[in-house]
């Protein structure tokens, strides 16, 4: 199970996670009662380093703390099977939760992922959905896996909308994009709207890779939104739909858009420069 290598990231925890692998190597009753003091003995402090790629697992270790990497590296080193993780998992609190999520990055894929994707599925508790599936590739690579088809990727995708979660933290996440996807993203919107609601702003970005029947004209309708970030966000899914009979929306809001990263994306919609 082990395949990548985790020590360099840890720092002076290094020897503490060799402690703690060797403690439950010798007794493996003891993972239980020495997963959750991870934290405290490695301590909470962001790794760093940025976007890094481990053997095609591709994560940002800004937002990885010492203790989700040495709790990764302790289910690699001792090959912890997916009935003691889910164990672990089930008997956690928050954090330990998250700490496990997190880890879930550096293993391989299979049906432990599957699972506990899963069981982010039924919660609406943010922590955990961005611990699953912020920050890294893990939700991009996991799509196909048995038991995790597109139908259920989009459901979770779905969360990052009701949890107002932005998609790029998701990375290669828009990969994935479909259009029944977009239709459940545009009822959502509709639903929003009547509420009088936001809407998450990546259902542009979203609809606009994979169009469904009323997609096009939210797109071109958010050009005129008074929101900034949506407008970028529907310029940017226009940009995606890559629809040349649209470009003509897009020269007529340019003259009257005053944001710059907007004005951008609308000049390269409608094949002009900005001054």
């Amino acid at each position: 199970m082990a395949t990548i290598d985790l020590r360099p990231l840890l720092g002076a925890a290094a020897a503490t996670a060799d402690e703690i692998t060797q403690a439950i190597r010798s007794d493996r009753t003891r993972l239980p009662v020495l997963f959750p003091s991870v934290p405290r003995r490695t301590g909470r402090d962001i790794v760093g380093g940025g976007v890094r790629d481990f053997g095609g697992h591709t994560v940002d270790l800004d937002a990885f703390r010492r203790c989700d990497v040495t709790a990764a590296h302790v289910l690699l080193a001792t090959a912890a099977t997916e009935a003691e993780a889910l164990d672990l998992f089930a008997h956690g609190d928050m954090e330990e939760r998250a700490m496990l999520l997190r880890a879930l990055h550096f293993l391989p894929v299979g049906q432990l992922t599957v699972r506990l994707f899963g069981e982010v599925q039924r919660t609406n508790v943010a922590l955990h959905l961005e611990a699953a599936l912020c920050d890294g590739d893990l939700f991009a690579r996991t799509v196909g896996t048995p038991g995790f088809d597109l139908a259920t990727a989009n459901k979770l995708l779905l969360k990052f909308a009701f949890l107002d979660v932005p998609l790029r933290r998701c990375l290669h996440a828009e990969r994935h994009a479909n259009a029944e996807l977009s239709r459940m993203l545009q009822d959502l919107a509709t639903e929003r709207e009547a509420a009088g609601r936001a809407v998450w702003r990546d259902t542009w970005r979203l609809i606009g890779r994979a169009p469904c029947p009323g997609s096009l004209a939210r797109l071109v309708g958010g050009l005129e939104h008074g929101d900034d970030g949506v407008r970028l966000a529907a310029a940017e899914g226009l940009l995606a739909a890559n629809r040349s009979d649209l470009a003509a929306f897009a020269r007529e809001r340019l003259p009257r858009e005053l944001r710059a990263p907007i004005r951008a994306v609308l000049a390269r919609l409608g094949g002009t420069t900005t001054s």
